[in-house]
């Protein structure tokens, strides 16, 4: 860790270790001689509970799995990891990500502590487990504030219910998995600095860029971006720029 201080990426990779670390002492308490197989009708109601609880970002990330609050304390909370909060917007937000018909970028302008770039986050990490073989970037400031989201998609994973997890596995332990990548069945989503030219050797079926306002480059970027994503999702704080230009022109173009 960083002397004198720790960083937010640390935060959440120390809140991550402390729940692996408690699953696996709870899979030592139960753990049996012999695994017990399902029967198939046992197996077909395990499926409806699996289909129910991934039918839309809203419903996973609210009732089937947890965030982290740094602040818990302070907030007067029992325990750092809750529910998604049930904040009115956020049904609206996630249903428009989930829009296929909608195939232009989505333009977010957040402020902090609205949990944005978690949402978002959420929805990208549901789309890489029930998606096969796609590839998704997360592009943010800097190196370190890459591994951020990453930390993020990985807390939200390892927070679901054993049964959950079982239904969408791992290719390897999450504790083994590099801190700018997360990889779950046969997708992967990559955590990468700002710049031109960071993204071509990646050929990503979701682009995500957080904090778009603050990156270096971020116009070009975006561009590259679009050379392959399907679903692209720019997400930034205001500040003047290439960002609050192209939004007030996509905003502009919308109203005509």
């Amino acid at each position: 860790m960083s002397s004198g201080y720790v960083t937010e990426t640390e935060l959440y990779q120390a809140a991550l270790a402390a729940i692996l670390l408690e699953q696996q002492q709870e899979k030592l308490n139960l753990a049996r001689g012999m695994a017990s197989e399902r029967s198939d009708e046992e197996q077909k109601v395990l499926d409806a509970r699996v289909r129910e609880a991934t039918s839309s970002t809203w419903t996973w990330l609210t009732k089937y799995t947890k965030t982290f609050n740094p602040h818990w304390k302070e907030e007067g909370y029992s325990s750092p990891y809750l529910p998604f909060p049930n904040w009115p917007f956020f049904p609206v937000l996630l249903e428009w990500l989930e829009d296929e018909e909608d195939t232009g970028p989505r333009l977010i302008e957040k402020s902090r502590d609205l949990m944005v770039t978690w949402a978002v986050t959420g929805y990208f990490t549901l789309q890489a487990m029930l998606g096969q073989e796609r590839e998704i970037v997360v592009q943010t400031m800097n190196a370190e504030k890459a591994e951020l989201p990453i930390a993020y998609a990985k807390c939200l994973y390892q927070s679901q219910p054993e049964w959950l997890r079982d239904a969408f596995p791992l290719p390897k332990p999450i504790e083994k998995q590099p801190a700018n990548e997360f990889r779950v069945g046969s997708s992967v989503i990559f955590g990468i600095p700002a710049g031109l030219g960071k993204i071509r050797s990646y050929h990503p079926w979701g682009y995500f860029s957080d904090e778009t306002a603050f990156q270096a480059e971020a116009a070009p970027a975006y561009d590259e971006a679009l050379s392959t994503a399907k679903k692209v999702v720019l997400n930034s704080s205001a500040a003047p720029g290439w960002y609050f230009d192209f939004t007030r022109d996509a905003e502009i173009g919308n109203s005509e």
